[in-house]
């Protein structure tokens, strides 16, 4: 971020070449406003500080919706991290969500570890990825 213009120039390089960019961490850090009309972006993925108070906090809903309002109106991808029960869930489903990730489905693990959980994965969080990418 120190050159932006260099940094620019290298991201829409990787598009060229079919690859999609994503915006980490929006909110927070580098990770701001003023890059989402300047960058070649494909999707914009929610910092987890919004979520973790997102049942007790107003602003934190409200931060959230206007952030998915966004990548809806400029068609980018919205994924929302750090969502950790079925009340985030619900709350995130109902402000238009439907790109979700966290400790809610599972824990880090290595890759080879990703099949075994796939087949053992509750059925039921299974299906709220399911319900709430078709909302």
């Amino acid at each position: 971020m120190r050159d932006f213009d260099k940094g620019c120039e290298c991201l829409k390089a990787l598009k060229a070449l079919g690859l999609n960019i994503s915006l980490d961490d929006f909110g927070t850090g580098y990770s701001s406003l003023s890059y989402v009309h300047r960058l070649p972006l494909d999707k914009i993925k929610i910092d987890r500080s919004f979520i973790k108070d997102i049942e007790t906090q107003a602003a934190c809903r409200d931060i959230v919706k206007a952030v998915i309002d966004l990548c809806r109106n400029l068609k980018l991808a919205c994924v929302i991290e750090g969502m950790e029960t079925k009340e985030q869930a619900q709350i995130l489903r109902g402000l238009g969500g439907s790109m979700m990730q966290g400790y809610y489905f599972g824990k880090d693990m290595p890759a080879e570890a990703v099949p075994g959980f796939l087949a053992h994965a509750s059925h039921a969080r299974l299906v709220l990825v399911t319900e709430t990418a078709a909302a």
